[in-house]
């Protein structure tokens, strides 16, 4: 697998191997126990949490500084941040990579000209540090950093002094309770404070101890709805093509997967993944990851774009949300005023349109219920958390929540706000899919709680529900993307994999039960046997269509090594033997082992070699004639065949295994 750094350190692999494929990695000597059919046992799956830091503050506050402290990892990365000692673009870092918990670092930029990039980097972040000097204090860019986490609904934070070695102990007092007035009120009211200096490391352990013991407290992410990943830096690498990089919103995606680029909607694939420089197979909601795309071209993905796997996400250029104006805005924000509008990594200009007033005031804190008219197309899902400011003269108004993604134009007056005031409660059909998106699937009981809605209201709705069992329901689209991840995964394997007759079933419902429920898994899995899009063998599953093959690239070799046991007959060599005179590799040689079995072209004859199905058919047809089908003994067969006691012996032990014959006592029976 080739390696090729970027200009900005980055490093993307050219490929990658398989997890999945392992479920075959048993020892040649051990396969006798296996075709007697030993289960083979499932291992315990660590419950992995994926979280993200995001370090935000006034810039010069030290936040690059202290990313590298706790991580070792210098995040300004171009020459002009370095020369101007500032960052321009988002900055990555590895924090914490555990068994069970993966934690990344995202440093954003602190100056006013950069806000874009801060939005988009503390978008999807699940715990901020809130970054201040302690020779400057709150400083404007602190106070709007804060504004931005609050109005995109952050709720966990720590609050960090940095450069406590520059400040005496009158002047840090002093910007503590600044800081506590400041903070009063927000969500970091209460958070623990941690004083530091990161150039002479005084803290960082303390600080480092401290964010590690809560962030293994925190719960995992639950994410049952489709992949989203919004694109935060597109590039490419020679030999490589099209890199993009971003935080994974909602879902997983995997090597190989197809997906979508919205709003271009451009169908790529996802060549390969890298998180922090490690090539990886999945990308999870929670994780930083940089993928390499198949089927697109440079110019035609940029910054804002986002990846999905699947139409559950809104392609809008008009959405109605539930705005939150900030009590600190200076101007009066007028209908129709010109704004521009973060969500996620995009960044577009539109207009805001009020139904119930002209204008906000400033110091007016109460909720309005509007619509933004987009002058592009945006990725948003109902729910989805948006910043909006005034481009000129600049300054953050307020945020918002989407009602919905799929808005269209609406008369001014009460009627309007009363109808978005339903939207915003949802309507039972909405709520009902809102609660079934996260659950998946869910019974009568828990949809009626949940969903908030009457059992009139659920009779109504059944008929549109997909029912998995007497008490479990879904939607259709929901089990459509589970029949989807299945067959996407099969495909996957069986392009992996084509010797091999299927992926194991408990494996397949694992892979896929990290998104969904394994009862809907299970269920989707057997309406696919239904439809006959799906077949079992065994444990093994596969698509209808599929048929074990040897891949044309090694078609001639292991055709060489097969008829070398064919040429062999009863007195064959050891498998190691058979192969000694192919330059075939350890995986494929194990493939093509198991491949000649599961296709009855070759059969077990002992712990250490095979015996092709032609030669044990010669053997047999023999026998059968020359004893006329009476009972036979060890010596009769030896007479017979002409072999030693060495080859003879589990010749007629694979005739019983077989069925063709059954011992009693010391002679042998034809079936």
């Amino acid at each position: 697998m080739g390696i090729e750094p970027t200009e900005d350190g980055t490093r993307l692999p050219n490929g990658f191997e398989d997890q999945e494929g392992h479920q075959f990695l048993i020892r040649p000597h051990l396969l006798f126990y296996y075709m007697r059919h030993i289960r083979m046992k499932q291992g315990v799956r660590l419950m992995m949490r994926y979280f993200t830091i995001g370090m935000a503050g006034h810039i010069d506050h030290g936040k690059t500084s202290l990313t590298k402290a706790l991580t070792g990892v210098q995040t300004d990365r171009l020459k002009e941040e370095q020369e101007r000692n500032i960052s321009i673009e988002l900055g990555f870092a590895s924090f914490i990579d555990e068994e069970d918990l993966e934690v990344s670092i995202i440093d954003v930029p602190g100056h006013e000209n950069f806000i874009r990039q801060m939005i988009a980097g503390v978008a999807g972040i699940d715990f901020v540090i809130l970054v201040i000097a302690a020779d400057e204090g709150i400083m404007p860019q602190t106070r709007e950093h804060l504004e931005i986490l609050s109005l995109l609904g952050i709720e966990q934070g720590a609050i960090v002094i940095t450069k406590i070695d520059q400040a005496d102990e009158e002047l840090l007092e002093i910007i503590v309770d600044d800081i506590k007035e400041t903070l009063a009120g927000t969500f970091l009211q209460d958070v623990p404070m941690f004083f530091v200096d990161s150039l002479s490391g005084r803290g960082i352990p303390e600080l480092r101890e401290a964010l590690t013991e809560k962030l293994q407290q925190m719960p995992k992410k639950e994410s049952t709805t489709p992949f989203r990943l919004p694109i935060d830096h597109v590039f490419t690498v020679k030999g490589q093509g099209v890199i993009v990089r971003g935080t994974v919103y909602d879902g997983q995606v995997s090597q190989g997967d197809a997906v979508s680029v919205l709003p271009s909607d451009e169908n790529v694939r996802i060549r390969s993944i890298q998180r922090h420089n490690h090539e990886v197979t999945t990308a999870s909601r929670g994780q930083r990851a940089a993928m390499n795309l198949g089927g697109i071209a440079y110019d035609a993905i940029s910054r804002g774009d986002v990846l999905v796997e699947s139409d559950f996400f809104a392609v809008t250029s008009r959405i109605d949300i539930a705005f939150q104006p900030l009590p600190s805005i200076k101007h009066l924000i007028k209908q129709r005023q010109l704004i521009k509008l973060h969500i996620g990594t995009a960044e577009v200009m539109g207009k805001i349109i009020f139904f119930d007033r002209n204008d906000i005031h400033p110091n007016e804190t109460a909720e309005v219920l509007c619509q933004l008219e987009l002058e592009e197309k945006i990725v948003v899902a109902q729910g989805d958390k948006c910043i909006v400011r005034r481009p000129s003269p600049v300054e953050t108004i307020g945020g918002g929540t989407v009602i919905d993604a799929h808005a269209t134009k609406h008369r001014f007056g009460q009627a309007t706000i009363e109808a978005l005031e339903t939207k915003q409660a949802g309507t039972p059909e909405e709520r009902i899919n809102a609660f079934l998106r996260d659950a998946s699937v869910a019974s009568k009981t828990d949809i009626l709680k949940f969903a908030a809605i009457s059992a009139s209201e659920f009779a109504e709705m059944k008929q549109e529900l997909h029912q998995v069992d007497p008490d479990l329901f879904t939607t259709e689209s929901i089990s459509n993307q589970v029949k989807d991840q299945l067959q996407s995964r099969l495909e996957t394997f069986h392009e992996k994999w084509p010797m091999r007759i299927g992926m194991n079933k408990a494996e397949l419902i694992s892979a896929v039960s990290e998104q969904h429920p394994a009862t809907l898994v299970e269920h989707t899995l057997s309406t696919l046997q239904n439809e006959k899009r799906a077949k079992m063998e065994v444990q093994f599953v596969a698509l209808s269509e599929f048929t074990p093959h040897i891949p044309p690239a090694w078609e001639k070799k292991l055709l060489a090594i097969e008829d070398t046991l064919i040429r062999q007959g009863v007195e064959v060599d050891k498998w190691e033997e058979c192969i000694a005179g192919e330059k075939v590799n350890d995986e494929i040689q194990r493939e093509f082992y198991y491949f000649l079995i599961h296709q009855k072209r070759a059969y077990m004859f002992d712990e250490e070699r095979l015996i092709s199905a032609k030669a044990t058919t010669k053997a047999l047809n023999q026998l059968e004639h020359e004893t006329n089908r009476e009972s036979f003994t060890l010596q009769t067969a030896r007479e017979i065949l002409h072999l030693s006691r060495k080859n003879l012996v589990p010749l007629l032990e694979l005739f019983d295994e077989l069925g063709f014959t059954t011992r009693e006592g010391s002679e042998r029976k034809w079936v």
